[in-house]
């Protein structure tokens, strides 16, 4: 019977491989670096090749060695997908939803909180980063993704924002009834969203669009989230072009006001996504259809 190497000696192997040092990977692994180095004998041994070629500098991939790391890969791959699989059996009555940190706190957790009032016995896990979700190798059910993904994933427009000139009415209550002049020479509070900048309208674009062509935006606080920048704006800090979306609560709540009626659309569309395999979780599709009907 064909004996198959252990998943440790794999991903010894995978390490050493991409470290070129036995003892970089025993430091990685939290092994000694005798016992990685038996590890790849060992596995030299069963597969009868040798996979490094060894030297005081370190170690280095042979041919065969080379050839062998693709096929480790995969294989650890597929067991990747296997155990993502099985934890998502097991997670049958959980709805896992991914979104942005500012979409998350500011749009949807107010949603998912009143789905779950409504509904006790509705489970819905929200999960919050920039990262990007691979369904293959996630347990996550949707994600709220800003812009389209790829064709094989079921897409759903959830909605189109707009940016908006709002502040602190603590920031602007004596300067209210001069002119926008006069609310241009404030701190304008700046959002970098690093590769998607580009989809974001920006000062730039919406001084031109109020008629100052030739005005440079002021300079203030700079962040990379949404959030800390609308938190910032309550604090008083600047002017801020905030999402509507996300600043609803603080509309209604006199937090913020609107300070002119010129709004810019965000250049690209939020979409609820999600691969075929959601389908069959009546409690995730029943709350995709709720999300798209308050959206």
């Amino acid at each position: 019977m064909l004996k198959l190497p252990s998943t440790n000696s794999l991903l010894t192997f995978i390490s050493a491989a991409q470290t070129a040092s036995f003892a970089k990977t025993a430091k990685l692994l939290c092994l000694t670096p005798a016992a990685v180095s038996q590890q790849i004998k060992q596995l030299e041994e069963q597969l009868d090749v040798s996979l490094f070629q060894r030297s005081k500098q370190g170690v280095e991939l042979t041919q065969a060695g080379q050839q062998y790391l693709y096929t480790a890969e995969q294989v650890v791959e597929k067991l990747k997908q296997g155990y993502a699989s099985l934890r998502q059996l097991k997670q049958q009555d959980i709805f896992t939803l991914h979104a942005f940190p500012s979409v998350a706190t500011k749009w949807l957790m107010p949603k998912v909180l009143d789905a779950m009032q409504a509904d006790p016995e509705l489970e819905i896990r929200v999960e919050a980063s920039h990262s990007h979700i691979d369904f293959n190798l996630s347990n996550c059910d949707a994600c709220i993704s800003f812009g389209e993904q790829e064709e094989s994933l079921n897409h759903q427009l959830i909605f189109q924002d707009n940016v908006s000139l709002v502040a602190s009415p603590t920031l602007v209550n004596e300067q209210l009834a001069k002119s926008l002049n006069t609310l241009l020479t404030l701190p304008m509070i700046h959002i970098d969203w690093g590769d998607d900048n580009q989809f974001l309208p920006g000062w730039k674009e919406w001084l031109r669009a109020a008629g100052y062509q030739e005005k440079e935006p002021n300079k203030g606080p700079q962040f990379n989230l949404s959030s800390m920048a609308i938190e910032a704006a309550i604090q008083g800090k600047g002017l801020l072009l905030g999402q509507d979306l996300l600043i609803q609560n603080e509309l209604k709540s006199g937090q913020l006001i609107k300070l002119s009626p010129i709004t810019l659309p965000l250049k690209k569309a939020y979409y609820l996504i999600y691969p075929d395999r959601t389908k069959d979780k009546l409690a995730a599709m029943q709350f995709i259809k709720r999300l798209s009907s308050d959206s």
